[in-house]
């Protein structure tokens, strides 16, 4: 058995729920927007099929969320870790196009006003359903609009695509290869 319980500092509880998918949520119009990267994302239903993401109300992209009631949700490969970290690192209050300053290249979605990631491995599109006050964070969900892959890209199957996972600050991990089945 492992050693005896110990406390954890108020604000490192969180990381028990880590590590994390992580995505670039982006809002507001092709002519300006602004995108930040986040791993407090989950669906919240199939049908109706909802995405949940937390978000700080002091973060600029959740002013144009809130404004225009619609964001998109990137997935990238783990080849644009760097350019997804420094997206979080700087406000879209200080960079205009955050996409193009971190060496991406922003595209036209195919149903909301906010441009997608060309680099993506694959997109959500959502409409503000609902906020619900969390704290520190408002949990958004967004009715899914749209969702694509690319092709090669099968959801559910590792192997077929590499997602970085945020352990905390600056650090991240990939998922295992191995993968278990559990029978029942």
């Amino acid at each position: 058995m492992a050693g005896e319980w110990r406390s954890l500092e108020p604000r490192s509880w969180v990381y028990l729920l880590h590590p994390r998918p992580v995505a670039v949520i982006v809002a507001g119009t092709m002519e300006r927007y602004s995108a930040m990267p986040a791993s407090w994302i989950m669906p919240a239903s199939r049908d109706p099929p909802v995405v949940a993401v937390a978000i700080a109300r002091s973060r600029y992209t959740y002013h144009f969320l809130a404004r225009l009631r619609e964001f998109n949700v990137c997935i990238l490969g783990v080849d644009h870790l760097r350019s997804i970290h420094m997206m979080g690192t700087v406000s879209g209050r200080d960079v205009e196009d955050k996409i193009t300053w971190a060496g991406l290249t922003k595209t036209t979605a195919k149903r909301t006003k906010a441009p997608v990631i060309a680099e993506s491995l694959a997109v959500i599109e959502a409409a503000l359903d609902m906020v619900v006050e969390a704290g520190d964070h408002d949990i958004v969900l967004g009715k899914v609009l749209e969702a694509y892959v690319r092709e090669g890209v099968e959801p559910g199957d590792p192997a077929s695509y590499r997602v970085p996972l945020h352990i905390k600050r600056n650090m991240y991990t990939v998922p295992a290869k191995t993968v278990f089945r559990v029978q029942a």
